[in-house]
């Protein structure tokens, strides 16, 4: 039921969608001759809080809140068990459609996957992740990096795939029983976590929840460090807003149900996490 009703949820908050869907609503309004007034205002109304949000960087001041929550540590200064790296950064329309991996935004995760595996050929690096959709697509991320990786002639043999979760929370879980299958001895002691900065404190407090000992290694931050008031790209105001919300409301959401440490997950005042 979680599962469902984030995804349902997310829709809701997408900022993009709701933005054209607004539009698309009070011009359509615009045709009825009683409700034209009513659309008049609420189209004003859109206009006026979209060129605000743009003037006004709300969307990268919340980003930027949750993308500086963790500082990336010096792994040659931490002792550590091995990697895992959340899934996140394949396209799964150009695989379903094209049968070719398309790397977005995210593609960071899986350059640090990478990095990581060549740097600790001792250590075990996992990949977490299959595929976030509400309905069975035929898709997981996990299996289509591997496919490519192996075929690419960069795999190497401390990589290992958990293709089942389908978010955070599964994330967390799903490679935790791979770890006590495989690595018990591996179990307790530190793990460095591989995601976007923005994601970050968000999978550190599920994965802490779940039972996970973790040394944050946020990586793919988007914002500066100034503000920058005077941007008119609207479209990527109302984007950066959306995502934002996205990662503020899935804390929410999962601390109300248990399934992070805290609403805001922070560094550790001791021990291994930065």
């Amino acid at each position: 039921m979680f599962y469902f009703l984030s995804k349902t949820v997310s829709i809701l908050i997408n900022a993009v969608f709701m933005h054209s869907l607004l539009l698309l609503i009070l011009f359509g309004l615009l045709i009825v001759k009683r409700t034209r007034k009513f659309a008049l205002k609420g189209l004003v109304l859109v206009t006026g809080t979209s060129l605000l949000i743009t003037i006004i960087p709300i969307g990268g001041i919340l980003s930027r809140t949750l993308e500086t929550r963790f500082d990336r540590p010096d792994l040659t200064q931490i002792e550590f068990a091995g990697v895992v790296t959340l899934a996140g950064a394949i396209s799964p329309y150009s695989y379903l459609e094209r049968d070719e991996m398309h790397v977005g935004g995210a593609a960071d995760r899986i350059f640090t996957m990478l990095r990581l595996a060549k740097l600790n050929p001792d250590k075990p690096v996992l990949f977490t992740g299959g595929d976030g959709n509400l309905t069975d697509r035929g898709f997981s991320e996990a299996v289509v990096l591997e496919n490519w990786l192996d075929d690419s002639g960069l795999k190497t043999s401390n990589m290992y795939f958990e293709a089942q979760s389908r978010n955070t929370q599964e994330n967390a879980t799903e490679s935790l029983d791979m770890v006590y299958r495989d690595w018990p001895e591996l179990s307790q002691k530190p793990w460095v976590l591989v995601t976007s900065a923005q994601h970050m404190p968000r999978a550190v407090g599920t994965f802490r929840q779940a039972g996970w000992n973790v040394i944050p290694y946020p990586v793919d931050r988007l914002t500066k460090d100034g503000a920058h008031l005077a941007s008119l790209n609207v479209s990527g105001a109302i984007y950066s807003l959306g995502r934002a919300l996205r990662e503020w409301v899935g804390l929410t959401a999962y601390y109300w149900t248990g399934r992070t440490d805290e609403w805001f997950p922070g560094p550790k005042e001791s021990g291994t996490e930065n």
